[in-house]
This record gives C-alpha cells, structure tokens and sequence, in this order.
C-alpha cells in the first residue's frame, strides 16, 4: 500500500450512515484560526482548507485555488468559495450532530459557520433520484493513488445540488435511464443511451488523460427540498475540474442532460492537510504575516417593531447566511421577498393587533456580539444572539437574547411567535 495513506485524514475513506459538512468563513485573526485548526484533534473528520486563509497566512499550498464560477447558456455552477470545510462522518444523525457540534465550538471564536449541512445515506447508497452513486470509484490502493498526493494531502471539492426530482419524477422510466446513462433496475451502463447521459459526459476514463476522482457524496434534505452534496477527492484539482467543465458543455458544447433535473447551488475547492496521527500537519506561514489586533465587539442588535410594519433589524447582523447591518424584515405575511419587506403591509392595510407593549421597569444591558437571523420554512424569524427590541417610538419592549419572532402577522403576541403560523396555513421558505 503507498506510504501517503498512513498520512492521510482517516476520515477520507469512510463511507458513513449519517454526516454532516460544515463551512466557515473567517472572521477576526487568520493566524487565529491558522492556531486554532493546528490545535484541533478532530481524527473522525475531514478538514479542508480554503485559499483565502492560506493567501492569509502567508503559506504555500501548490495547485490550490479559488472556485470560479461556471456558465453556459442557462446552465451555471456558482462559486461559494469560503476558509474551512469539515466532513464529519458518524453512524447515525445523532452523533454526527454531536461531533459536528464540538467542532463548531472549538472553530467559534475564529470563525463564523456560514452552513451545515445534515447527510445521510439512502438505500444502499443511491442518490434521491433511485440511481447507485459513485459506482464508478477507483478501489483498494487506486483510490489512494486517486485521492492522495505524495504527502497524504488530498484536494477536496464540495458542491450541494438541489434536485428537481418531480420534474425528473414525471420523465418515463427509459427516458430517466437515457438521461443517467444507466439502469435503475440493475445498474448497469447502457451503450446506446445519448452522448448527453450523465454516465458518458463523466465517464473518467475517457479524459485525456483520464480524470479519475474519489467521490463520497450523500444526500441531503427532506420532503420539501432535497439533493445530493457532492463531495470529491484527487491528488490536484485538474481532473475536478475537467469533469465540470465537461459536464457544463465547455469543452464540446454539448451539455449534461442531469442539469435541466438538478440545480447547483454551491461550489468550492478545499486543501485537506495531512494527518500525522494526532494533528493536521500544516504548512509554515509567512514571517511578514502580524496577527490581527483584537476587533472591538460588535455593537448591540436592536429590533425596531413599526407600527403596522415591519421590524427593523440594526446592528451585527446575519440574515439567513449573509452578513449585513441593517435589514427590513417582514411581519404582515405578505412580501413577495420574504424574509425582506417589500411595503405588501400598507398595500394590505397589514394591522399588527396584540402587540406586547413597552415596559417601564429597568432590563438588563444587552450584551454586544453578533445575532442571527434564520427565517425558518413556514415559520417565524429564530433569532440567535442579544437584542433589544423597541417600540417604533424607541421605547424598550424588551432586552432578550434568542426570540423567535412572528412573520406570518397572525399572532396574538406580536412582535412574538405564539405558533399561529401552523393554524393559518402561513408558507414561506427558510
């Protein structure tokens, strides 16, 4: 067996039940986080390294780069590049929420997690469309070969695709194997399916020279919106690279018939270090490099509750993933830009009845740091974080950390969730 598989991340072979992929963007110090990710025993999950913190430091990782995006007519594979990337691999959901949760913590102070995604495996490793997934893997010591480079790092690309699966759902089932290039029923290759299946525009072997990956995708999602988190291994990113371009039409015009069933919405490449038993053995930073002075805490959140309007969000903000100052968020039910208000309340004559009033007795300091903001699918606004919120007159309501905030304009609580959402049918997504 090659000397670099001693070195590699255990976690790079595992083929679990559950995981969950964890990215972060960082925030404050990149030598902190540099220190931090140095100190982390973390040996049941994959770490990947972003170029933005390596071009941080000021260290040197041949071959890595920044995603860029891909395009071709009204096919794109965006670019969501980020600093860190964990795959923790558990054998139920439960543990892996448990590891990826510790994880987190240790990142916390140096970096903001921007998604974490919960997988799983489905049937015997099938994607949510019905067929088998990664049927085509390099085996024993050409996996490694595959995935390795000479000093048991590996590049990692990490893309999460929504599948359209009704639309895929209504197509007949020839005409769903034609578009995969396989059998559902008995997974085998069909030769006379069209040049744009799915199998033929990846088919690794027919790259010259071949482009051969160590894929680990699982899916993701539920009922309502689901799809595969694909997840690739390879000793430098070129035949990563060539597979995409190719599924994208770039090289021959000729494009994958899978993209009109199943939507990119993420893309990013990665460096997993090598693992030397107990630690990631990290490359040296720049001597030029000086740590970051301290930031100064974030000023307070405050809510402003508008008098049969929305809420006015200021301070350290992140609404839905993004990071902003300020936002207008709706609380009558009704914007066609939900979680934002678009002004549907006075258009509607929204009249924002039972709101909790203003007190006079003195409340607590609240706390500097940043909140966030989730709208949840069907539901209120969870808030993470201190806030005051206030009255449209500036007068305090209350200095809280962590409301849940109504959006549906139906409770009898405002600006509060009581649950109203559920009896009045309200729909909105997360």
């Amino acid at each position: 067996m090659p000397a670099p598989v001693t070195l590699k991340q255990a976690a790079l072979g595992a083929e679990p039940t559950a995981a969950v992929t964890l990215q972060w963007r960082l925030r404050g110090d990149a030598l902190a986080l540099w220190r931090a990710l140095q100190a982390l025993h973390q040996p049941g999950a994959v770490i990947g390294i972003g170029a933005s913190l390596v071009t941080a430091v000021g260290a040197q990782v041949p071959g890595l780069r920044a995603f860029e995006r891909l395009q071709r007519g009204r096919y794109t594979m965006p670019a969501t590049p980020l600093d860190v990337f964990a795959l923790v691999p558990a054998h139920d959901p439960g543990q892996a929420f448990d590891n990826a949760d510790a994880l987190v913590q240790a990142l916390d102070p140096h970096a903001e997690l921007v998604e974490s995604l919960p997988l799983f495996r489905y049937r015997r490793g099938h994607d949510l469309t019905g067929y088998l997934d990664g049927i085509e893997n390099p085996q024993g010591d050409e996996a490694w070969a595959t995935a390795l480079a000479a000093d048991g790092s590996s590049f990692v690309f990490v893309q999460r695709w929504l599948h359209l699966r009704d639309r895929f759902a209504a197509q007949p089932p020839q005409a769903r194997d034609d578009i995969f290039g396989r059998r559902a029923s008995d997974d085998e290759e069909i030769p006379e399916a069209p040049e744009s299946a799915h199998v033929k525009r990846t088919a690794q072997e027919d790259f010259d020279p071949p482009a051969f990956l160590l894929r680990r995708s699982m899916p993701w999602g539920d009922a309502r919106r689901h799809g595969l988190q694909f997840i690739a291994y390879a000793a430098t990113l070129d035949p990563i690279q060539r597979q995409l371009e190719r599924m994208m039409g770039l090289d021959d015009g000729l494009q994958d018939a899978l993209l009109a069933h199943s939507q990119a919405e993420t893309g990013a490449y990665y460096w997993c270090p090598p693992w030397d038993g107990q630690r990631l053995v990290l490359p040296a930073v720049s001597a030029s490099v000086v740590p970051a002075a301290p930031l100064p805490p974030p000023a307070p959140c405050t809510v402003r509750v508008c008098t049969d309007g929305p809420l006015e969000f200021s301070g350290a903000l992140m609404i839905a993933g993004t990071p902003a100052t300020s936002a207008r968020l709706c609380r009558c039910g009704q914007s066609g830009t939900k979680p934002f208000c678009d002004d549907s309340h006075e258009r509607s004559g929204f009249r924002a009845a039972g709101e909790v009033p203003p007190i006079d007795e003195p409340q607590a300091e609240v706390p500097p740091g940043r909140t966030r903001v989730q709208p949840i699918a069907d539901g209120p606004l969870a808030v993470w974080g201190p806030v005051r919120i206030v009255s449209d007159s500036g007068r305090v309501i209350t200095n809280c950390v962590g409301p849940t905030l109504c959006r549906c304009g139906h409770s009898a609580n405002k600006p509060f969730c009581d649950g109203s959402h559920a009896t009045a049918g309200f729909r909105a997504p997360a």
